[in-house]
């Protein structure tokens, strides 16, 4: 029998939870939020930072995917274990990159309209 520090029970169950907000979002967030990882600084800890810095969620809408919170930004900072305001790491960013392209992977026009919204055109990332 295998056992596991509590630590990395811990750091599983958050991936774990990360991975099931991102599934919940819609895919434009999702689109969104993959152009916001490539071309954006973003941070953990808070929704804005003094230096420009923004959560994944708040680049996303600023991108304009406008959607409900819902769990990601609380799985994102348990995730990234952030005490305070701070640019994510490129581990941090990679991850979370692959699970946005992972649950796009399959999302085609029936897994989109599960809620119901049709599909919008893919969000263009700003040259600027």
């Amino acid at each position: 029998m295998l056992f596991y520090r509590v630590s990395d029970r811990r750091r599983r169950k958050q991936a774990q939870a990360l991975n099931k907000a991102v599934k919940k979002l819609p895919v434009s967030t999702k689109r969104a939020m993959l152009a916001a990882v490539e071309s954006r600084e973003l941070i953990v800890g808070a929704y804005t930072d003094r230096r420009g810095g923004v959560c994944p969620m708040l680049a996303a809408h600023r991108l304009g995917a406008r959607t409900d919170v819902g769990d990601f930004p609380r799985a994102w900072d348990a995730f990234a274990r952030a005490r305070r305001p701070r640019p994510a790491t490129e581990r941090e960013l990679e991850i979370l990159k692959a699970l946005l392209e992972e649950s796009l992977h399959g999302a085609g026009p029936v897994a989109a309209g599960r809620r119901g919204a049709p599909l919008k055109e893919p969000i263009v990332t700003p040259t600027a």
